[in-house]
């Protein structure tokens, strides 16, 4: 199976959050993250049933996951550091707001055509 870049699946998982009317991404509410882990033990289970012979597959779906896998206290800092650097405003400091990350991707560019 060919290689998939982590940018364009970090594209495509924006993509799907706001063609599904989820446009903020609250890090804190205990549903986004049980949400996060959900993803990263569905990578998980997808790296295992790779073929060992498929490397490069095997190779783009661990540094995805990579990227979904919790620390030690729960936070995704990867995850939220990827999906930061992606944000395209400034924000107020002291921003009250932190741990919400804005999806700035327009409804009809996230639907499928």
């Amino acid at each position: 199976m060919p290689r998939i870049s982590l940018d364009d699946f970090i594209d495509a998982f924006a993509a799907k959050l706001v063609s599904e009317g989820q446009n903020i991404l609250r890090l804190n509410e205990p549903r986004v993250r049980d949400g996060l882990f959900r993803v990263y033990k569905r990578l998980d289970d997808m790296v295992r049933a790779v073929s060992k012979d498929d490397v490069e597959w095997r190779r783009s779906l661990l540094s995805i996951k990579t990227v979904f896998q919790p620390s030690p206290i729960g936070s995704f800092d990867r995850f939220e550091a990827l999906m930061r650097s992606k944000q395209i405003y400034l924000t107020d400091h002291p921003n009250p707001y932190y741990q919400d990350i804005l999806i700035r991707i327009p409804d009809s560019a996230a639907k499928p055509s």
